[in-house]
């Protein structure tokens, strides 16, 4: 399978060669966005968002030209939302593998799948995201993320280098972000009850996102 997915990739690889040849360098096009800065702080049904900022040294492993980091509060439940920015995914600067993306701190990858979502109110549609539990002691989170790129959901990096490098040459476009969902599972509910939470929350607060993370 690896030497399969190396032929694959080399196919590709000399795909988007040959069309760099054919066609050149294209102007890129423009791209119009908004701080994270403005990210709204309240959100409907009741949420107050608070934002938290990285430590210097997580700011400069991350490298991201802009990123957001909230965490909102309603009673004593928490969901924090994180998203980071990067205008040109290059070696030195580009979006970390799934284990980067999760929390750490002596946090555990209990278990990663896809999982399909229904955002038909938002100007994502449905789409397949990654939906992580993550554990610590007795401690459960549920985390939901992907990469959003120019336009597309993706779960995958590879994929996404690769859709970065053929939007490169096509599109004269790099950009891209990882947008991130996360919340307890509080030891009296149910972890479908923490599903139905993230769902609402995102159908609450992705139709502001294109603002931030153009298509």
């Amino acid at each position: 399978q690896s030497s399969r997915a190396m032929v694959v990739a080399l196919g590709v690889t000399v795909a988007v060669s040959g069309a760099f040849l054919t066609l050149g360098t294209p102007k890129g096009e423009a791209i119009e966005r908004t701080s994270f800065q403005s990210f709204p702080r309240t959100v409907a049904g009741g949420w107050a968002g608070r934002p938290v900022y990285l430590d210097p040294q997580i700011e400069q492993v991350l490298a991201a030209d802009d990123y957001v980091n909230i965490n909102y509060i309603k009673d004593e439940t928490r969901i924090n939302f994180f998203s980071a920015y990067y205008l040109k995914q290059t070696e030195g600067q580009a979006i970390h593998s799934p284990e980067v993306c999760l929390p750490g701190g002596g946090w555990e990858i209990f278990s990663i799948d896809p999982y399909q979502v229904d955002m038909s109110d938002t100007p994502y549609g449905t789409f397949e995201l990654n939906r992580a539990v993550i554990q610590k002691g007795t401690q459960m989170q549920l985390v939901y993320y992907w990469f959003e790129q120019r336009g597309a959901r993706m779960t995958n990096d590879f994929a996404v280098k690769l859709s970065v490098l053929w939007d490169g040459v096509t599109r004269g476009r790099g950009d891209g972000a990882i947008v991130r969902y996360t919340t307890p599972v509080n030891p009296d509910e149910d972890i479908a009850q923490a599903d139905a939470r993230l769902q609402q929350m995102m159908r609450d607060t992705l139709p502001n996102l294109p603002r931030y993370v153009p298509f």
